[in-house]
C-alpha cells in the first residue's frame, strides 16, 4: 500500500481544470493522513503567482486551493528554471511556496510511491 503522493501540477490554473482537481485531490489525500507533496513544473508553475483573479473568471481561486494545503502540513514546491524560463520572477509568487531546482525535483519524484499528474 503507497504510504506518499507527489501531485504534479503541469497545467495552468484556469481554461482547464486539471490544475485545481490536483490540488483538492493533494487536499483530500493530505487531510487523510498521507505523506503528500504538491511539485508546480512546467506550465504549472503560473499557479504560483499571485496577482491571480479567478473572481474575473467567476472560477475557484487556485491561490486559496494551494493555501488549504499549508493547513494540513503538505508542502507545495515550484521548480526554479520552469519559473525563469517564463520570466516568473520569485517576488512574483504568493507566500508560502518552496523554490527548488529541477534536480530536487527529480528526488522528489524517487522519494513518493505514487506520483500523480495533473
Amino acid at each position: 500500500m503507497a504510504s506518499s503522493i507527489l501531485v504534479l501540477v503541469t497545467k495552468p490554473p484556469y481554461g482547464l481544470e486539471e490544475a485545481f482537481a490536483g490540488l483538492r485531490l493533494a487536499l483530500a489525500m493530505g487531510v487523510n493522513g498521507m505523506k503528500t507533496s504538491v511539485l508546480f513544473v512546467e506550465e504549472g508553475v503560473y499557479n504560483a503567482v499571485g496577482t491571480q483573479k479567478a473572481e474575473v473568471l467567476k472560477m475557484p481561486s487556485n491561490i486559496d486551493a494551494t493555501k488549504d494545503l499549508y493547513e494540513f502540513d503538505v508542502p507545495v514546491y515550484v521548480v526554479s528554471e520552469d519559473l525563469a524560463a517564463r520570466g516568473i520572477q520569485e517576488g512574483m509568487l504568493f507566500e508560502g511556496l518552496k523554490i527548488i531546482p529541477a534536480a530536487k525535483a527529480r528526488e522528489l519524484i524517487a522519494e513518493h510511491d505514487v506520483v500523480t499528474t495533473f
